[in-house]
């Protein structure tokens, strides 16, 4: 059996990744994991229409990484119950997925888990391409999507 795994859960605070946290859960209590919760945010870039260059803008992104930085406590603190939660924020100018991807590699995780939204018919396969479709193609372990289901919540 596996025991003191490391589980990377995915976060952008919707209430999919907030379910997937509570489902993650489970499994660090079973496993004995430690669980990355990891928030993957775009650096603020202010473009100068003049040159065309893209410029960071300090200021405002440490205000987007501290408030980030809250939500992630946050969420720690409502859902820990004797399971050691390490919050990660990791600022990349590519796609979150490949920012995921990236992490779990890094932190050589077992697993990684991340809330996929709720969408149905044609559109949801064009639309589960996003994150989810790229973070289950190129993750350098198993992963695990979950999907919502309202029946649970009542």
């Amino acid at each position: 059996m596996i025991r003191h795994c490391k589980i990377v859960v995915a976060t952008d605070f919707s209430e999919p990744a907030d379910d997937a946290l509570r489902r993650t859960m489970t499994l660090a209590h079973k496993y004995e994991a430690d669980i990355y919760l990891l928030h993957v945010m775009e650096p603020f870039m202010l473009y100068d229409t003049d040159s065309m260059l893209a410029m960071p803008v300090e200021d405002l992104s440490e205000v987007r990484r501290k408030g980030a930085h809250e939500r992630l406590e946050k969420q720690v603190d409502k859902v820990r119950n004797g399971v050691t939660i390490y919050p990660k924020i990791v600022e990349d100018m590519r796609s979150p997925a490949a920012a995921i991807c990236d992490a779990a590699k890094d932190l050589e995780a077992d697993m990684i888990v991340l809330g996929r939204h709720g969408r149905e018919g044609f559109l949801e396969h064009l639309l589960i391409g996003s994150t989810a479709e790229h973070v289950v193609r190129h993750a350098p372990c198993t992963v695990v999507v979950t999907h919502p289901h309202p029946e649970e919540d009542t």
